[in-house]
């Protein structure tokens, strides 16, 4: 039996499992070792399998000591639609988000940004890159500029909570979005931040957000973890 067929089957089995039962929703899998041996197969040809699951969604890898490999329940949905972000669209349904900052400061804007925020090459913007956190698992690296000029004492380095929430105290509360959606896949960086494999696809989202009279208000470049989440358009009167 070739590699690409033994993993296939190794899914249609895990799949099998999932669905009757044995391992529900939550259920951490045996250590990979023991799984391989359980199931005939080599440490490699099992990885590859749970690989595919997971970014798939069915299967989902959390870090640390008490981390592995466990059986996904339900993604959570993000309405792209809303212009409430996603702080404020999943702990409204009693989900814990949470934020690490990894990047907060004020510099030159670059050519990218600059065109998008429609300021000067050079003026300063200020940047807050964070790794979001659902229900503690590792969901999406959002990385969003500011105009600084327009916004003077917007402190970024303590945004942990809701970006859209503390510019409607500066009267900059976003009214209108573009958004683009890129299918790629994680740079190493992304990985290790995400606890996602090799192969694993990640939604790159593209967005410029502008309140009432029409100036720009963020510029964002986000990646999201295509296993752990739902992204919705909702169209037409409701």
């Amino acid at each position: 039996m070739t590699g690409s067929s033994s993993s296939q089957r190794i899914e249609d089995t895990l799949r099998a499992a999932i669905s009757s039962g044995r391992y529900a929703p939550g259920t951490k899998l045996p250590a990979e070792r023991e799984l391989a041996a359980e199931l005939g197969v080599s440490r490699m040809t099992l990885r590859q399998a749970v690989e595919t699951l997971q970014f798939q969604g069915v299967l989902r890898r959390r870090p640390g000591r008490a981390g592995g490999t466990f059986v996904a329940g339900t993604a959570p949905v993000l309405e792209l639609g809303s212009l409430h972000g996603l702080f404020q669209q999943l702990s409204r349904d009693g989900a814990v988000v949470e934020s690490r900052i990894l990047l907060a400061e004020t510099s030159p804007a670059p050519a990218e940004v600059s065109e998008a925020l429609r300021i000067t090459p050079g003026d300063p913007a200020h940047r807050l890159r964070r790794l979001r956190f659902l229900d503690g698992e590792p969901l999406v690296i959002e990385d969003s500029w500011f105009p600084a000029e327009r916004l003077p004492g917007f402190a970024v380095e303590s945004l942990t909570g809701s970006v859209y929430a503390r510019l409607e105290t500066f009267g900059w509360e976003p009214v209108r979005k573009t958004e683009d959606l890129i299918p790629s896949v994680a740079t190493a960086e992304e990985r290790d931040l995400l606890s996602v494999g090799a192969r694993h696809p990640v939604l790159r989202i593209i967005r410029t957000a502008c309140r009432s009279d029409g100036l720009p208000v963020e510029f964002a470049q986000d990646t999201h973890r295509s296993d752990a989440l739902r992204l919705r358009v909702t169209t037409g009167a409701s």
